[in-house]
C-alpha cells in the first residue's frame, strides 16, 4: 500500500511493504503456489505484539476464510498481563 494511499484513508499505523516476500518468509508465512495461477501468497495470520516488539501470541491459519474472531484475541491479550 503506497504512502499516499495510508494518508488519504487516514491510516495512523505502519504499513509493511515486502515485494521480495523476505519478512514474509522469516515469519513463516509464505504460502507457497497458493495463489492465482499458482503465485506465492502469504497465509493468514495475527500476531500480538507487546510494547517491546515480542511476539506474545501467533494465531496461522491455511485457509483464508478462518481467522481468529475478535473477542479470542481480546481474550488472549488479556491473558498477557
Amino acid at each position: 500500500m503506497s504512502r499516499d494511499l495510508c494518508k488519504k484513508e487516514g491510516y495512523t499505523y505502519t504499513f509493511l511493504s515486502d515485494p521480495k516476500a523476505e519478512v514474509i518468509r522469516r515469519y513463516d508465512l509464505l504460502h507457497p503456489s497458493a495463489g492465482v495461477n499458482g503465485q506465492d501468497i502469504t497465509r493468514p495470520a495475527e500476531f500480538l505484539v507487546d510494547s517491546s516488539g515480542v511476539i506474545r501470541w501467533v494465531n496461522l491459519t491455511e485457509d483464508l476464510r478462518v481467522r481468529a474472531r475478535p473477542e479470542q484475541i481480546i481474550e488472549k491479550a488479556k491473558a498477557l498481563n
